[in-house]
């Protein structure tokens, strides 16, 4: 899949795959950042997120990242999820329904504490 796309796409597709696990993290511990920037970042890019997984079939970062590797059915769900990619990292061989299970709940967490840290501000409980 990869042996004919050359060393500048496999660098865009590496590069792309960074600014994904860079959204994964931020999606959900966020609101743990020091900043407010970052509270009001993900009060917004969080809702935009859940609408265009609501909206299209597959994740765009994903798509863009297999289409620069020359996977075959890129911008299909067969191209994979990039949770269950993260996930097998570490060993775990989730579901279809529970990796979006996983990227839905803690991408309302996410939402909810980046709002509660606007709200309640530098004045944490703990």
């Amino acid at each position: 899949m990869t042996d004919s796309v050359g060393p500048i796409r496999l660098a865009l597709a590496k590069a792309v795959y960074i600014l994904h696990v860079g959204v994964t993290f931020f999606v959900p511990w966020g609101w743990l950042l020091p900043w407010p920037e970052a509270w009001w970042f993900g009060l917004f890019f969080i809702p935009t997120m859940l609408i265009h997984w609501k909206t299209a079939d597959v994740c765009i970062l994903s798509t863009i990242e297999m289409k620069l590797r020359g996977h075959p059915q890129a911008g299909t769900r067969e191209q994979g999820g990039f949770i269950q990619r993260m996930g097998a990292l570490v060993g775990w061989h989730m579901s279809d329904e529970t990796a979006a299970n996983l990227g839905w709940g803690l991408s309302y967490m996410g939402l909810v504490l980046c709002a509660l840290r606007l709200y309640l501000g530098d004045h944490l409980p703990w």
